[in-house]
Parts: structure tokens; sequence; C-alpha cells
């Protein structure tokens, strides 16, 4: 924990997050990335070189449990990964920022924005974005996410978003599915606590054709925050992020260079 949040100042590499060298330059507005279930930092590689040339430092987070920590023991509830994350990206507050959560990202976003929010010593972030994101309240477990390594297996080949050369590997699968399955069940078990709601802007993007996260699925999103509450649908499933994942990007650059 220690080694991480003097990352940027000590030379030592910080486990928990992914960007470009040299980032950091100076009128750049960060983003914070969240990954979606069992995902690392690798979901957000695309956006790395496109928000340097938006005017945006993408910052991608890499949970334990997953990537070059697999050996890590995985978070199973959101608040106290978001109290970690609090702590571990507290170099990185140090200028305008906002967070984006993808899936259960988006829940782990709104954790966090929650404990940055309760923090005397942290500037609030310029929005919140989430995709893809059911709406908190109505995210429930289902019976894939609790059943046999099988049964999640299956699920996740129905979704679309592991590649066909991770799921014709059982070795490697059973090495994602303790991650994939401490991520559903912190989504699914968060739960708001009375009268807890934002002040800053949430903005939703959904797949169009994603049966998971509709738009009506994600029209909760609203009842998050005492701000302004946007949604808007992009070309793609579930994980859109491959197909309009720039577009998505451009829009959040656009929104944070006018609330800079």
């Amino acid at each position: 924990m220690a080694a991480g949040t003097r990352a940027r100042t000590d030379g030592i590499r910080n486990p928990w997050i992914r960007q470009l060298p040299g980032q950091g330059a100076a009128g750049r507005v960060r983003l914070i990335c969240l990954p979606y279930a069992g995902g690392g930092a690798g979901v957000y590689r695309d956006w790395l070189n496109a928000g340097r040339d938006m005017g945006v430092e993408v910052l991608a987070v890499r949970p334990p449990g997953r990537e070059q920590r697999f050996g890590e023991p995985a978070f199973d509830d959101a608040r106290s990964l978001a109290a970690c994350l609090a702590v571990v990206l507290e170099p990185y507050l140090d200028g305008p920022y906002a967070l984006y959560g993808h899936s259960v990202g988006s829940v782990v976003g709104l954790a966090l924005a929650h404990e940055l929010a309760r923090s005397p010593r942290s500037r609030q972030p310029l929005g919140l974005f989430v995709g893809a994101g059911v709406a908190p309240e109505v995210l429930r477990p289902q019976p894939e996410w609790s059943g046999s390594d099988a049964e999640l297996t299956e699920w996740l080949r129905r979704t679309g978003g592991t590649p066909g050369s991770v799921l014709a590997r059982p070795g490697l699968v059973a090495r994602v599915l303790p991650a994939l399955r401490a991520d559903l069940a912190m989504a699914a078990g968060y739960r708001k606590r009375p009268g807890e709601r934002l002040t800053v802007p949430i903005r939703g993007f959904a797949g169009a054709a994603d049966p998971m996260a509709t738009a009506a699925a994600m029209a909760g999103w609203g009842a998050e925050t005492t701000a302004r509450f946007q949604l808007s649908q992009v070309p793609g499933g579930h994980f859109f992020l491959a197909e309009s994942g720039r577009q998505v990007l451009a829009r959040i650059a656009e929104q944070l260079h006018a609330a800079a």
C-alpha cells in the first residue's frame, strides 16, 4: 500500500495503475478508469493513447486478483475496495479528474466517489461516468454467478466479453474465475446507505444492443446524485468499448474540458 502511494515520486512502479510514461502534462484532466468484472487495466489500453490525443490523461486501475496481480486475493466488497483506492489514488488527485467505470466497475466508481466525498483532503471529481452498468438498486445476484465453474464459464461465453482464446484454455479460465466471482459479488452486494447521494454529475452510456444493461436498467443512476444525470446510447453490446470506446471517450473528454 505505502509503496503504491509513493509511486509517482520515488520511482516505485505502482501495481494498481497503468498509465503512459511521461504523463501529467499541465492542462490535462485525469480520467480514472475502473474495469468490468474479471478485467484489469488492459481493458483500457486503447484509451491510453487516444486519451492523450484528446487532452485527457487516462489512468487504468488494476485491482488485485488479475493480470500481474493474480496471486493477490480479489476484493468482494465495493466499499472496502473504494477505501483502499482512495489511499492509492491520492497522489493522482492533485488536479481535475473524473471517474469512469464499466459494468461492475460503475459500482466501484460510485463507491469510490462517495469515499472521496467523505475525505476532507480529497479534491472532488468533476463527474462520474458509467458504461453498461445496471443501476445499483436493481443489480442483484444471478444464478450463473454463484453456480459451478462450468455454469460461470458458460455465462462468460454467452456475454461475449471474454476472448475465445481464453475460454479454450481451462487452466487460464480457472485463474480468472476467482476474481470474476468476487467482482460480481461485490456489485450485487452493494447497497445504498440512507440519504446517500453524490453531488457531482453522473453520465451513463448504454450499449444499444446490450441485453443486460439496457437504457431502462441504467435510468436508476439518476437517483444516485443531486446533480445532473445524462444517459446516452452508443453502438454495441455490453462490452461496447471495442466498438464505441473512442466515441465514448471523446464525449467524456468534451464534457471534462468544459467543466475543468
